[in-house]
């Protein structure tokens, strides 16, 4: 299955505003909005490795079903259990990314504020840019999280008929086939998202060069899901 991992916007960095007199400018204050959204969408690291690890080991326990005959129906009963257990999960862990990833927008929108006071056009104008490319992968992560848990659903929708022992070859291949549909969908969002951090990644770093912010060397970056 697909692995959903973190979205990360990291941008710590240090940085010198030349010019500057009287007060944050208009680019110190978007700075300051990015490292706050930075912090508020890194919630969501921490649930990637327990996640990518329940996704192995719900592969390990479909292997096994499978390779069950039906007269094993009690222990296809025990598997699929420890499957319902493992989606379970799953679902939490996404719920809490996307909680994060909520916080971080809300975080990101006060950025518009500063945009406006911008003076330079040239300068305005990628700042509008980058922060466009920013709300297209927010809704590119939103829609990403959904599919998941759709394919989540119909993951649960499995192991329940397998716990079924009137359960007929047609109805397990028609339903595996809406899993696999619902993944595909997973995996087209996931490319569109993974562009969007691409962009993102490239305009800001031309958007921190245009406005004299220097970060240091190594300026970490977007990540992008897998």
């Amino acid at each position: 299955m697909l692995k959903l991992h973190s979205v990360l916007v990291t941008l710590v960095a240090v940085f010198i505003l030349s010019g500057c007199v009287g007060g944050a400018s208009p680019q110190e204050n978007i700075y300051n909005v990015l490292e706050e959204t930075v912090q508020k969408e890194k919630g969501f690291e921490k649930v990637q490795e327990p996640l990518v690890e329940l996704e192995k080991k719900e592969q390990e326990i479909f292997k096994k079903v499978i390779g069950l005959g039906m007269k094993e129906i009690d222990q296809i009963k025990e598997l699929s259990d420890q499957a319902l257990d493992n989606i379970e999960k799953r679902d939490k862990y996404i719920t809490n990314e996307v909680d994060s990833m909520n916080k971080a927008k809300t975080e990101f929108e006060k950025m518009n504020e500063y945009i406006g006071k911008i003076e330079e056009d040239s300068l305005k104008n990628q700042a509008k840019k980058l922060q466009n490319i920013m709300e297209d992968r927010f809704k590119s992560h939103e829609q990403l999280a959904k599919s998941y848990k759709e394919a989540l659903e119909k993951d649960k929708k499995l192991y329940e008929m397998l716990k079924k022992e009137d359960l007929t070859m047609e109805q397990l291949q028609k339903q595996i086939g809406e899993i696999n549909k619902t993944y595909e969908k997973v995996l087209s969002i996931n490319k569109e998202y993974n562009d969007k951090t691409d962009q993102f990644n490239k305009e800001k770093l031309s958007f921190y060069k245009s406005a004299g912010i220097e970060t240091n060397q190594d300026s970490e970056t977007a990540s992008k899901g897998n």
